[in-house]
C-alpha cells in the first residue's frame, strides 16, 4: 500500500479482528482447550481467512483478551448481565447472545484504535464545533463521563430543571444557551456546543486538541460506530439492561474520511459479516 498519513487506519480495516474471533470461538467451543490463553498459545503463527491472511494471530488477539475471556462463561453458564433482543422482540439466547456481546465490545475497541488512525491525518474539527449557517440544528451535544467534565473550563448548569430534562426535548433547555455549556441532563452531563461555538480544548490556529491524549471516551470514536447491539434505553427486563440484535456497522457520511474511504468501510463491515449503513449526522 502507499504510504500516506492514512495508511495505518486503511491497513487496519482491510483486517478486521471479528473474522479471527469468531473462529476462535468454534475453536474455544469444540476443543480441548481450559482457558482462551492456552488456546491462543496453540494458534500458528499464519491464519488465512476468506481471503485475509493474519500474521502472528494470537499477538493481533492479546489486545481483547479481557473481552474474549467472557467466552468462558459458556462453559459454566450463570446468570446473564443483559438481555439481547432480535428485531421483532424475540430473546436471543445461548451463544449468539454472547458472541453479539463480545462482538460488539472488541468491534468498539477495534474502531477508536481505526478511528484514530484515520481523524487526525484529516484535519477535520467538525466533530469539535457547534452547527454552521444553514444547518437545522440549533446545537450539537457532546455526551460526557461525569469525570471528564472537569477537563472543559466552561459553565456548569446543574439545576432541577435541567436534571429533569434531556437535551433533545421539544423545547430543549439548551436552545437558551448563548454560549458553549456543560449540562448534567437526566441521562448524565453533555457539552452543547451552539451555533458557531467551539469546543474550549480546539485549537482554532491549527484545528488540533489541546487535550488530545486525555481526550472524553466519546471523542474517540469519532464517525465508523460498532452496531452489533443497540441499547434500548427506554426498558429494562427482570431488572437487566436491553439489547436490540442489529448486526451493523455504522459510519456517519458528514465525515470526510468516511466519504473518501466509503468502499473501504463496506468491504471492512461485509468482511465482519456485517451490513455497512451511511447516514448523515448534522445538517
Amino acid at each position: 500500500m502507499e504510504s500516506t498519513p492514512c495508511s495505518a487506519g486503511l491497513e487496519r480495516l482491510q483486517q478486521p479482528i471479528l473474522p479471527l474471533v469468531r473462529l476462535v470461538f468454534l475453536l474455544f467451543l469444540t476443543g480441548p482447550f481450559a482457558s482462551l490463553a492456552e488456546l491462543l498459545a496453540e494458534l500458528p503463527e499464519e491464519i488465512e481467512i476468506g481471503t485475509t491472511t493474519y500474521h502472528q494471530p494470537a499477538t493481533l488477539l492479546a489486545p481483547y483478551l479481557d473481552l474474549l475471556c467472557d467466552l468462558e462463561t459458556l462453559r459454566e453458564p450463570g446468570p446473564a448481565g443483559q438481555i439481547v433482543l432480535d428485531e421483532a422482540g424475540q430473546q436471543v439466547e445461548g451463544l449468539e447472545a454472547v458472541e453479539a456481546w463480545i462482538g460488539q465490545q472488541i468491534l468498539t475497541r477495534e474502531l477508536e484504535d481505526i478511528n484514530s488512525l484515520l481523524c487526525r491525518p484529516c484535519g477535520c474539527a467538525l466533530c469539535c464545533v457547534g452547527p454552521e449557517a444553514g444547518m437545522a440544528q440549533d446545537f450539537f451535544e457532546i455526551p460526557l463521563q461525569a469525570a471528564e467534565i472537569a477537563r472543559f473550563p466552561l459553565p456548569r448548569i446543574d439545576n432541577d430543571i435541567s436534571r429533569a430534562a434531556t437535551a433533545m426535548d421539544n423545547p430543549s433547555p439548551a436552545c437558551a444557551a448563548p454560549a458553549a455549556a456543560l449540562y448534567h441532563w437526566q441521562t448524565g452531563w453533555s457539552l452543547i456546543l451552539p451555533r458557531h461555538h467551539a469546543c474550549p480544548q480546539l485549537d482554532m490556529a491549527t484545528l488540533a486538541c489541546r487535550i488530545y491524549p486525555e481526550r472524553p471516551e466519546v471523542c474517540r470514536r469519532p464517525q465508523i460506530f460498532a452496531y452489533i447491539l443497540e441499547r434500548d434505553g427506554q426498558r429494562n427486563l427482570a431488572g437487566l439492561p436491553v439489547y436490540v440484535l442489529r448486526n451493523k456497522v455504522l459510519a456517519v457520511w458528514d465525515c470526510p474520511y468516511v466519504q473518501r474511504f466509503q468502499a473501504e468501510i463496506a468491504i471492512f463491515a461485509e468482511l465482519c459479516g456485517l451490513e455497512p449503513v451511511f447516514k448523515e449526522n448534522k445538517g
